[in-house]
């Protein structure tokens, strides 16, 4: 369903109203409508317009959600795609070009449109639907805001520009950042999350002492935070569960280092955390290393850590077999130890037996670091890897990963052919990758060696080997490029 006229257009009112059909909500019956088309006059004198639109913002809202995590774990180093549900270039920071994000569903390839979609939303109830309502009840204000927010805040976290109106120019990502803070000041009355939202757009921004400043509030407010809004199953699904555990080959597969904390979501229904207070810990310990405060960002660390480890676990009949595209064998024995690159020590625990009945697995956060290991870390160096590494494992399938590694993707082709001020070739148009990030071999941050870990493919098949090697520590390349935004 194609709501905007153009992809960073604008929101009619009969196209919010299909946004609710299609989300099962209420109808809505605006006064004086006495033909199918319903227009923006009429929606503006229903009783309670802003209340009626609500339903339609968070169904959307959930739409982003759902398309960018899916899409920002397999570009990033997270999962690597083994099947056909996902295309497979999409694997490849190097290879996703716009033509790999101009879907308007909510799979892999559907974040630009569905982040563009929320914001024309919000536009759409806030500058037309909100100043007519003679009542608004100031709790759908704040949120209102807070979704609109959240699209701004996903425009500049992963796409480099971005127009924000129809057939406008390309915005840089700090434009959109910029936005997404005006928006989420004045959504602070709907919760705690909205402050952790100014905190995550504050770090992409830079600013070490608004970004603490949020967090701190966040933490105040709720301790531990943890807003993770739920889909229902059936018209609003939770799609990474397709790819992790319901179709019969699962093509997204996490890499083996990864492997304890998949799959972090096992029914449609499950929820995704958007705001939690792990997050804030760790965004307190990251300004606090980069103003060479070591002993605070120890303590951010072991906090989040901690809190990390009371989120407990789901029990999972899992039948997934851990197989490559070619139907080889992955990691799947506990057996098996991994290490990051070639530098690095080998650690056991991070591989599940698979398949495996009652297998438990975190559905919120969990971390393979250890907080006494980590509070006796001497080096900033030491400390900045176990931070890149808390943060890809705590909010693993949440969506920062891709933009911890500093990469931003194209807005989709249909944008770019449809808006006359937008033309190939410029910003926004093609992927920025880091030069940090290995182009060579293909899907480097992927991969691993031996390739040949069992005697064969099927069901008996027995471990050659009890060592497994990624090819690259994305988190130790993140040190030494001093990648963090508040450096």
């Amino acid at each position: 369903m194609i709501i905007n006229k153009r992809p960073g257009g604008s929101v009619t009112a009969l196209g919010l109203l299909a946004v609710l059909a299609a989300a099962a909500c209420d109808a809505i019956n605006p006064t004086r409508v006495n033909n199918p088309t319903t227009t923006d006059d009429d929606l503006a004198e229903a009783k309670n317009p802003t209340e009626a639109l609500m339903p339609g913002l968070r169904a959307q809202f959930a739409r982003m959600i759902n398309a960018y995590v899916v899409a920002t774990s397999v570009i990033s180093d997270d999962y690597s795609i083994h099947g056909t549900g996902i295309v497979v270039d999409m694997d490849e920071p190097h290879l996703v070009t716009p033509d790999l994000v101009n879907s308007t569903g909510t799979s892999a390839s559907g974040a630009y449109w569905n982040v563009q979609e929320l914001r024309a939303l919000g536009d759409f109830v806030i500058d037309v639907i909100i100043p007519n309502d003679p009542n608004p009840d100031p709790s759908h204000v704040a949120e209102a805001h807070y979704y609109r927010g959240m699209a701004y805040l996903t425009l500049g976290e992963i796409f480099s520009h971005a127009p924000h109106e129809e057939d406008g120019q390309a915005q840089p990502a700090s434009a959109a950042l910029d936005k997404a803070v005006t928006d989420l000041q004045s959504a602070t009355a709907f919760g705690p999350q909205a402050q952790a939202a100014l905190a995550r757009a504050h770090r992409l921004l830079g600013d070490a002492a608004a970004a603490t400043a949020a967090a701190n509030s966040a933490l105040g407010s709720t301790p531990d935070l943890l807003f993770a809004p739920e889909y229902d199953g059936a018209f609003l699904a939770n799609t990474s569960v397709f790819f992790l555990v319901l179709r019969a080959l699962q093509e997204m597969q996490p890499l083996p280092r990864l492997d304890f904390l998949d799959p972090k979501y096992t029914e449609r229904g499950s929820p995704i955390a958007i705001a939690k207070a792990e997050e804030m810990h760790l965004i307190l310990a990251e300004a606090a290393l980069a103003a060479g405060n070591l002993e605070a960002a120890r303590t951010g660390l072991v906090n989040a850590i901690n809190l990390a480890g009371t989120r407990g676990t789901v029990s999972f009949d899992d039948i997934d077999e851990r197989r490559n595209a070619d139907l080889s064998l992955r990691p799947r024995s506990s057996q098996i130890m991994i290490r990051a690159d070639s530098d690095s020590p080998y650690r056991a625990g991070l591989v599940k037996d698979r398949p495996a009945d009652g297998l438990e697995v975190p559905s919120v956060s969990a971390t393979s670091l250890d907080a006494d290991s980590v509070a006796g870390l001497e080096s900033a160096d030491e400390l900045w890897h176990a931070l890149w590494l808390a943060r890809q494992e705590i909010m693993l399938l949440e969506g920062r990963r891709l933009a911890d590694l500093g990469i931003k993707l194209p807005m989709m082709r249909r944008e770019i052919d449809q808006n006359t001020n937008i033309d190939d070739g410029s910003p926004g148009t093609v992927a920025i990758v880091p030069a940090y990030i290995p182009q060579t071999p293909r899907y480097a941050m992927d991969i691993y060696s031996p390739v040949e870990i069992y005697d064969g493919t099927g069901p008996d098949a027995q471990l050659l080997v009890t060592e497994v090697t990624m090819f690259v520590d994305m988190n130790r390349v993140l040190v030494r490029n001093n990648a963090s935004p508040f450096r």
